[in-house]
């Protein structure tokens, strides 16, 4: 079985609790007093028939994939090893065993020289590594084992990412599908991932496969298993005192589907109770819902993919950032070899599997070759994540960077049509994304706009000032440059109703003469450290604008 969610659901804790409650006792085989104390009081408990089948019957490989990463295939293979190594030192009971044959006995010996399975030479062994030591538990304990493989898609994910995807598929596929497919010494497996993956080379021909995805309904309990419902969030915010305060935790961190079940993310409900409860003594004033998940839930394919997105789609992440749904194909069988292609629908799918969006499961429409859902962000929280992740990207971005630097060296320098190409560069690129109010003026907007990118350019510009009083009126931004001893004034326009080049023109002009008779630069006219004075008139319409300028002393 292969269940997908997002980070910080509780997959690795489902694992473990898997974990504890099937291993047999090493030392004492049949002994389940650890069990009997740990769930005793749970559900699973009273189920007494399940109990004596399950409990404490099974030898147990529990590993997770997490940290199998690197900046290269070399040093993500070294931790491939170190993984295996680890596994294997579990069992060191295997190295005397009487049931095992001595070439056995051998066979498991080799796996404890970590040097020898770091040797990139040795990759055999390291793909027959999973197989093998089921094969060697079978044998010892006369019992099939059970298999958990926690987060088994990371490794590809940061090979996807760092360029060595496929020497990382060449290993893990062999090492997953030996394990998984026709193994006669196996029990049972289950693996847990955010990425279903269903055609990812490592699962092909494995027909066994079952997979719960956030998309797979009609096992509710299977769905409500892995995260919080909404009745279990009220009893958790009851047993702390909190109950008065669940709008506010629904509001910022409910919202997700998982098939057709709702559901919290357990993860934020747990923090937002041991951040407060303390509080409920002191001061209820300072009980606020805190973003839990931001620092938790990085996805480097995600930014990678920023860089790809084109203007059409833009407008999209608009729409999810007001509030509102978008209509888009979820690839249900994405696999992370498909990310390098860039297309916007493994965006959107990437997006809804590692949690920013979440899904209308009552509608979806269904064709031959597509699937469309209704996708929207799940909470006020992750849309701050999702906002902060898409601005700090392209604050870091080289053709954000470049347009900037060229558009402050060319205000400074007097070049209007130098001015009006990077500004365009930058409106046909970023404009929708831009954190401000759809429902205020559009002038606000294109305002807010170049007021984000200035003050983001203060290594170009050592004075911002907007909105300020100058001459007869009120300007809409000056910049100061102390290096060049340069004052720039803009008045910013923008039209709805004349998407013509020559529209835009006249009404830029218009705004340059309006700089120029309210007099907005005859306060610094005067001003001997004040040698240069540029006016710019620009008016914006949707993602272009025309540019008129003046040199004004």
């Amino acid at each position: 079985m292969l269940i997908t969610r997002p980070r910080r659901f509780g997959k690795t804790l489902t694992m473990s609790t898997f974990y504890d409650f099937l291993s047999l006792n090493i030392e004492n085989p049949g002994d389940v007093s650890l069990q009997e104390k740990w769930f005793k009081d749970t559900k699973i408990f009273e189920d007494r028939e399940f109990c004596s089948e399950y409990m404490g019957k099974f030898p147990v490989i529990f590993i997770s994939l997490k940290s199998i990463s690197g900046d290269d295939f070399i040093s993500a293979y070294g931790r491939f090893a170190s993984v295996i190594y680890d596994m294997y030192t579990q069992f060191r009971y295997l190295a005397v065993s009487n049931k095992l044959s001595s070439d056995e006995i051998e066979e498991y010996k080799l796996y404890l020289n970590k040097s020898y399975l770091r040797e990139p030479k040795n990759n055999d062994a390291v793909k027959d590594s999973l197989s093998t030591l089921l094969r060697l538990l079978n044998k010892h304990h006369g019992i099939k084992p059970i298999l958990l493989i926690d987060e088994y898609d990371v490794p590809i994910a940061k090979a996807a990412h760092n360029g060595y995807y496929r020497e990382m598929i060449e290993i893990i596929s062999p090492f997953l599908s030996n394990a998984l497919k026709t193994n006669m010494y196996l029990g049972r497996a289950v693996l847990t991932g955010c990425l279903r993956a269903a055609k990812e080379s490592i699962f092909t021909g494995l027909n066994n496969l079952r997979v719960c995805s956030v998309l797979d309904s009609g096992n509710d309990d299977l769905s409500a298993g892995i995260g919080f419902t909404k009745e279990e969030t009220q009893n958790v915010l009851a047993y702390y005192g909190l109950t008065d305060y669940y709008e506010e935790v629904r509001n910022n961190y409910d919202g997700y589907h998982f098939g057709t079940t709702h559901m919290y993310c357990p993860w934020d409900v747990m923090n937002f109770c041991d951040d407060n409860y303390r509080k409920l003594s002191k001061d209820r004033n300072l009980i606020q819902a805190g973003n839990y998940w931001i620092n938790t839930s990085g996805n480097d394919v995600i930014e990678e993919f920023m860089g790809f997105i084109e203007p059409e789609d833009v407008d999209m992440m608009q729409d999810l950032l007001d509030g509102k749904s978008i209509t888009a194909e979820v690839r249900t069988s994405l696999c992370y070899g498909d990310l390098q292609d860039h297309d916007i629908n493994d965006f959107w799918t990437l997006l809804l599997y590692t949690g920013y969006l979440t899904f209308d499961p009552y509608d979806i429409d269904q064709s031959d070759d597509e699937i469309l859902y209704r996708l929207y962000i799940p909470n006020r929280e992750i849309k701050l994540c999702f906002k902060s992740r898409i601005l700090n990207f392209f604050k870091k971005d080289p053709v954000m960077k470049n347009h900037t630097k060229g558009l402050m060296t060319s205000l400074f320098s007097g070049e209007a049509d130098k001015v009006q190409e990077h500004l365009n560069g930058l409106l046909k690129k970023y404009v929708s994304i831009r954190d401000f109010a759809t429902r205020a003026p559009k002038e606000n907007y294109y305002h807010g706009f170049m007021n984000g990118l200035l003050i983001n350019s203060v290594s170009y510009a050592r004075e911002l000032k907007s909105n300020v009083e100058s001459g007869n009126g009120y300007v809409d931004l000056i910049i100061g440059s102390e290096e060049k001893n340069t004052l720039v004034i803009l008045e910013l326009k923008q039209t709805d109703g004349v998407p013509t080049f020559g529209g835009k023109a006249k009404l830029a002009e218009i705004a340059l003469k309006q700089v120029i008779d309210t007099g907005y630069a005859e306060p610094y006219a005067d001003d001997d450290f004040v040698k240069n004075i540029y006016a710019y008139g620009i008016c914006f319409h949707r993602k272009s604008c025309a540019v008129a300028g003046e040199k004004l002393k």
